[in-house]
């Protein structure tokens, strides 16, 4: 019986190494670039800056939004209305949006759908840019984002992703919770601990 309970152990222990992994992948990530780019500096006098363009090329899955757009497109013709998370704006058919990513490219580059919300174009470009949220704006969003979460998961194309793209990404969505809403919280708290970490410039 007691080494049953030592390789539970073990095993309890092991997922929990998992889950923080997991849970602190943007800034692991972050760190192994820049000690490889200073790693490649000094042994081959590449320039760093160089080595860092070139590790944070646009990867496959930083494909153009073209399919995104072509689904949220067809949720408003159907009678979907989304609000922008910022202004509250709301966006209905013939209202022209941005695809807005929550975490800014500039910090986590890739298309992940849950990072991806309808917003007005004018504040996207001249105001947010690659600025995080205040702590207050982002709890006035995250109505907003379960909204859009809620009318991703009534299209037959976009559900499926949705769901892949926060199972890959999040560990903390509660399950006893309907999904868009427990997913919402997982947003806002990652954006908050990436806010309180990275100490960038917020709008």
């Amino acid at each position: 019986m007691g080494w049953i309970l030592d390789r539970l152990h073990k095993i309890l222990i092991t997922l929990d190494l998992w889950t923080n992994f997991r849970d602190l992948s943007l800034w692991v990530e972050a760190l192994s670039i820049h000690e490889w780019c200073l790693f490649s500096e000094r042994i081959s006098s590449q320039d760093r800056g160089l080595v860092y363009t070139l590790l944070t090329a646009r990867p496959d899955n930083r494909r153009p939004l073209t399919w995104e757009r072509n689904q949220i497109d067809l949720l408003i013709m159907e009678g979907c209305s989304f609000t922008c998370p910022w202004t509250q704006k709301t966006i209905t058919q013939g209202i022209s949006y941005d695809l807005d990513h929550i975490l800014p490219i500039a910090l986590y580059p890739t298309n992940e759908l849950w990072n991806l919300v309808p917003a007005d174009p004018d504040f996207n470009s001249h105001q947010k840019r690659d600025r995080l949220p205040t702590p207050n704006r982002l709890n006035q969003a995250q109505p907003h984002f379960q909204n859009t979460y809620e009318h991703y998961s009534t299209s037959p194309a976009l559900a499926p992703i949705l769901q892949e793209d926060a199972n890959l990404r999040f560990t903390t969505v509660n399950r006893r919770q309907p999904f868009p809403h427990a997913l919402a919280i997982a947003v806002v708290d990652l954006v908050s601990d990436v806010a309180t970490s990275r100490n960038l410039a917020q709008f």
